[in-house]
């Protein structure tokens, strides 16, 4: 399959010329069609009557050049295989067939804007999904940061779960959600407010214990509304404790829900009617926190990307969190 990359005055493709006629195949009208969460937007173009197409990936990196810069940790590694994952079952839903997907680190891009992975979907393309993500992963282990012992366990999981004959993607998705990464006792967090966010809508509260069980400190996630991306009155929010006793739900030591919705039992009331009545959730775990799409309606998004339903996301200081459109930010103070 030949590719090359065109860059013009305002857009820069990656361009495949696809080896057989697929003008006419049904995928083929899919992609043209629609904008597919986690794929690159493809169009095509006749020169001489011949096909080419054209994969758009300006302000992306190709993410063999990517991950040459920076190698591969933890949070980057979960996050490519949650994008596979997402990338092919929103190509289901438009009868796209996971063996289209070319699993090859030179046609894989990182979206730097969204911090988020795409992928280059050639309509009937007869590959092999199963064998091309295992040789793709084989090639990201030789990019691990072998002394970030989660990324190692990670991917290593990863990778002997996808040897085993017979896996489907959802077999990955269970992965990542169950797997538990080993907390750093010294975490640092980037504990700086945004300028241009003013209103807290939810505050969690954890405490850390020493050996001795005698508490150490004291620490807050801060979720911010985008006060412009409120259809309600702000003065209807008020300030969320995550802890026993006040909003959240203590599970088990260290572990305390919140959960995000229209419904009045959720510890975060968003009354709005593209809210879902259960959305979303919250998790704070040893010290980080994490959020889980409910299979919402509408969606929820990290940093402009929607993330798939029913899996635990790790969040950032500073990720723009949006629950169908209502914008946040998260700090930590």
């Amino acid at each position: 399959m030949n590719k090359r990359i065109y860059n013009d005055s305002r857009m820069s493709y990656l361009i495949i010329e696809p080896e057989t006629d697929i003008s006419s195949s049904l995928s083929m009208n899919m992609m043209k069609n629609n904008k597919i969460q986690g794929l690159l937007d493809m169009e095509c173009r006749y020169t001489d009557n011949k096909m080419d197409l054209y994969y758009e990936i300006q302000g992306m990196q190709c993410l063999k050049e990517y991950i040459n810069e920076q190698n591969i940790n933890y949070n980057l590694a979960r996050q490519l295989y949650l994008d596979i994952v997402q990338a092919v079952l929103n190509g289901e839903e438009f009868f796209l067939s996971e063996n289209s997907y070319v699993m090859d680190l030179e046609y894989i891009f990182w979206d730097k804007k969204n911090k988020r992975t795409k992928f280059c979907c050639v309509p009937e393309l007869q590959g092999d999904f199963q064998e091309d993500i295992k040789r793709l992963t084989e090639e990201l282990i030789k990019y691990t940061v072998h002394n970030d012992k989660n990324a190692v366990e990670f991917i290593y999981g990863i990778y002997g779960l996808i040897i085993d004959n017979g896996f489907i993607i959802s077999d990955i998705k269970t992965y990542i959600k169950e797997f538990k990464p080993v907390i750093p006792k010294n975490t640092i967090y980037d504990n700086k407010k945004p300028d241009n966010i003013s209103v807290t809508a939810m505050e969690s509260n954890t405490q850390c214990l020493n050996e001795n069980n005698k508490e150490t400190k004291h620490q807050k996630f801060i979720l911010c509304f985008d006060k412009t991306s409120l259809p309600f009155n702000i003065k209807e929010k008020r300030h969320i404790n995550i802890y026993p006793g006040d909003a959240g739900e203590k599970i088990n030591e260290g572990h305390i829900e919140a959960s995000v919705g229209r419904s009045k039992d959720c510890n975060l009331i968003l009354p709005a009617c593209f809210v879902s009545r259960h959305h979303a959730i919250f998790y704070i775990e040893n010290e980080n926190i994490y959020i889980e799409d409910l299979n919402s309606v509408n969606g929820t998004f990290v940093n402009g990307a929607k993330i798939p339903a029913n899996v635990k996301i790790l969040c950032n200081i500073n990720d723009i969190i949006s629950f169908a459109g209502i914008k946040c930010i998260l700090y930590y103070k």
